[in-house]
């Protein structure tokens, strides 16, 4: 009898648990669905104020904050390449091809139209590869003419912090002149991944933060890591959201996002 009693009073003491575990559940995602209609709210004024924005994901990522050096080993870049002069100075790794040097140019393809349009150069991309970086197209958009970048990759996102970049100088025909690179090393995990705020929000503070104006057209962003700070030799890496924004005069930049914050860091 008393077995039965203790019974009854375990089921209900589950049952009231389960009841209150839900009931705080659905307290914490009120929160949420708040910020989320905000967001919706106030991508609708974006869109009145004819500011353009490309598609925006409004899935979680997660992150850490980095830690990482300068590297000086960066001669194993050059290792298969011929005909060039290289130096390194400062951490960067200088190369300049000569005028006999038989790198590659650009392939070209043809268009819906019929027209040949140039591709980027075979070997630029080749070399950046072999070296472990990819192709940065948020960089590269704000690039000179005839410039692309790379970036090497920490925490499986792309760098955007001058440490760790190569940059690819093309002649009027897309043939590689010179390039740089910087390397990043001894990636140390500062912190436990943590979420970051959605590519939404970050477009959200950036017109909060008054980044955008009427006409204004703003890419698709793109979760990166990026440094201002430097530590006992260390340079400090934290993920931002990276845009770049068109203006209506045609003049292009570069606009970032604390993806940890939501704390503008546009320069």
């Amino acid at each position: 009898m008393q077995f039965r009693r203790l019974k009854i009073l375990m089921t209900m003491l589950f049952i009231f648990l389960d009841v209150f575990l839900f009931f705080w559940w659905r307290s914490n995602q009120r929160p949420s669905i708040k910020v989320t209609d905000a967001n919706a709210n106030i991508i609708s004024e974006i869109k009145n104020q004819k500011i353009k924005v490309a598609n925006f994901s409004t899935s979680v990522t997660y992150a850490s904050y980095l830690a990482g050096k300068r590297s000086n080993s960066l001669m194993s870049t050059i290792d298969k390449l011929s005909n060039f002069n290289a130096n390194i100075n400062n951490q960067t790794l200088y190369v300049t091809f000569n005028k006999t040097s038989q790198l590659g140019r650009g392939n070209t393809s043809s268009s819906s139209s019929g027209k040949k349009t140039a591709a980027d150069d075979v070997e630029a991309s080749k070399i950046a590869r072999n070296a472990g970086y990819r192709y940065n197209p948020i960089l590269s958009k704000v690039n000179v003419k005839n410039r692309v970048t790379y970036s090497q990759y920490i925490d499986n996102l792309p760098v955007i912090a001058k440490q760790g970049l190569m940059i690819f100088n093309k002649d009027k025909d897309r043939k590689v002149t010179d390039f740089t690179q910087t390397k990043i090393t001894k990636i140390t995990v500062l912190r436990d991944e943590r979420a970051t705020i959605t590519e939404e929000a970050a477009i959200v503070a950036l017109y909060k933060f008054n980044e955008l104006n009427s006409g204004d057209k703003l890419s698709k962003g793109a979760l990166s890591y990026d440094t201002s700070v430097k530590v006992n030799g260390y340079d400090i890496y934290l993920p931002v959201w990276v845009f770049v924004v068109t203006h209506a005069n045609g003049s292009t930049g570069i606009l970032k996002i604390n993806a940890f914050t939501s704390d503008n860091l546009s320069e």
